[in-house]
């Protein structure tokens, strides 16, 4: 497993040092083993992983963080699964959440999310009748969308010289949809306000309601999970578990409680990095998985002259939604309280983004939406690992203003008004989960809700968020966002590089990988060697 950090063991020789262990590190950490380098990984968390960890509580209690459903995984063929089964020496299991992944609620209305283009068409033109035509152009733009994805973000393996001679081909008809937002795309295609919220209710998985979001994040998410929902076997952290022997099969590391302070740069070439006890450790390449904002605003020298605009852009371009989390332990097991294996989408009424920013505005409001997951009825290990017991998560938006006046303070120290603040939002999400499942009321052990300071304090996000930059159209603009950075020998991976979620951290490390190392990983996981 992972190892506290130590002068001793962080004095030996390493390939490349690697700022963060969440999945983008982890996977580039993996591929480099692969080839026989060491890697080093810092966290500056008492847990690796990022937000595939997991946390307990007293009672028999375990909670995932951030991965609450991954699709295109149980298709062995698929390349993502090939690319998990790659970095995990094919040791990580998935289990199908069934035919139904996700369900929507808007008001007293109930719509379902099922595996399969043709099926959701044909329930969607039934809820929605004369809107069959509008429906089956939206399902064909998001396969075309998709289609054009993968050549944008191959091209972050480019260094931006590069991309600006040749990358403007690629990216040419990419951005045909990412300029547009969600909403204008879906406007375009149908006037039934009722439809295009439908279509948007998966919207939390991407952080930026159908006004502000960028089309392309959209398109990205909704076919990703077309062919259904699946969840890792034993839990969230099994990705990151499985993830480390094949790091340290090749000598890498990963440590824990390991903060770096900035990244040391000289005559413009990256060549290691102090931690936060004045240490420092050097290595041929550094990696930054710790965000864009991170990265060039607090990790770089401030007086490092760089070929783009990043502090005024990042200024530009805000930071992706904050949220808040209830973590709720349930005395009961999920058979006997008939607890489902889909989500809930559950909305207040059809417009999102009037409803959002109502909410932003009056945090003493019930919250107009929320994201329910099950996550123990979803993993088939849990009832052998925890008899007797269940989990539910509940997740709501959130303004980090909110919680301003208690950022600099200790996390659990912020005081009595703080928490009594979260337990007044705490009980609008209450509302929405008893909606749906009234049963687990008088059941109720463990309860327990995060803020958008926690998220910036166990994740080091500067305002508490969980998606990195906002996936608007302006973000996709920023083509500076890529593996390979102006200053030699530093690179960038995570979602800020491609996208949001699992699938974009993955693809990121993958994507770092094929700059770092001049190798073509897409054939090599696509060939298994």
């Amino acid at each position: 497993m992972a190892i506290k950090f130590s002068s001793k063991l962080a004095n030996e020789t390493y390939d490349a040092i690697i700022i963060g262990s969440g999945l983008g590190g982890l996977t580039l950490a993996a591929l480099m083993a692969k080839e026989g380098k060491k890697p080093l990984v810092l966290e500056r968390h008492y847990e690796p992983g990022g937000f595939t960890h997991t946390f307990k509580r007293t009672g028999g209690y375990n909670w995932d963080v951030g991965v609450h459903y991954v699709g295109r995984v149980d298709n062995e063929k698929a390349f993502l699964r090939r690319a998990f089964d790659y970095i995990t020496d094919g040791n990580l299991q998935w289990a199908s959440m069934g035919e139904v992944y996700d369900k929507a609620i808007f008001g007293e209305e109930e719509y379902d999310f099922v595996i399969g283009v043709k099926n959701q068409i044909e329930i969607l033109s039934a809820r929605f009748p004369g809107e069959e035509a509008a429906i089956r152009k939206y399902y064909k733009l998001v396969k075309t969308v998709n289609a054009k994805v993968n050549f944008f973000f191959g091209e972050r393996v480019l260094s931006l010289g590069w991309s600006k001679s040749l990358g403007k081909y690629i990216r040419r008809g990419f951005y045909k949809y990412a300029d547009r937002t969600t909403y204008e795309v879906l406007k375009s295609l149908t006037s039934n306000e009722k439809l295009i919220a439908v279509l948007c209710a998966q919207f939390g998985n991407y952080g930026s309601p159908p006004k502000r979001s960028s089309f392309v994040i959209h398109a990205m998410v909704v076919g990703h999970y077309l062919y259904g929902g699946n969840y890792p076997v034993g839990g969230s952290d099994k990705i990151y578990k499985h993830i480390l022997p094949v790091i340290q099969k090749a000598g890498g590391q990963v440590m824990i409680r390991a903060e770096v302070e900035k990244i040391i740069v000289k005559n413009h070439k990256a060549i290691g990095v102090q931690m936060v006890n004045g240490e420092e450790l050097f290595a041929k390449n550094i990696i930054s998985n710790a965000g864009a904002w991170n990265t060039y605003m607090e990790l770089l020298p401030q007086d490092l002259k760089l070929p783009f605009s990043a502090k005024e852009d990042l200024q530009k371009v805000k930071a992706s939604t904050a949220n808040m989390g209830l973590f709720i332990g349930l005395n009961g097991s999920d058979e006997e309280l008939k607890l489902p294996k889909h989500n809930y989408w559950i909305y207040d009424g059809y417009d999102i983004d009037a409803d959002l920013e109502e909410c932003v505005r009056n945090p003493h409001k019930d919250p107009p939406m929320a994201y329910v997951s099950f996550p123990s009825a979803k993993d088939p290990e849990w009832p052998i690992n925890y008899p007797g017991k269940a989990t539910v998560q509940v997740i709501s938006l959130a303004n980090y203003e909110w919680f301003g006046r208690w950022e600099d303070e200790r996390w659990m120290k912020r005081g009595e008004e703080y928490v009594n603040f979260k337990d007044s939002i705490k009980e609008g999400m209450l509302k929405k989960l008893f909606k749906i499942a009234p049963q687990v009321k008088d059941k109720i052990e463990v309860c327990e809700v995060s803020s958008p300071l926690t998220t910036k304090h166990f994740a080091n996000y500067k305002r508490g968020e969980i998606y990195g930059l906002e996936h608007t159209p302006e973000r996709f603009r920023l083509n500076w966002l890529r593996a390979k950075t102006p200053v030699k020998n530093l690179y960038m991976t995570g979602q800020d590089v491609i996208t949001v979620g699992v699938g974009g951290a993955l693809f990121s490390g993958i994507i770092t990988g094929a700059a770092m190392m001049k190798k073509n990983f897409i054939s090599k996981i696509n060939k298994g060697i």
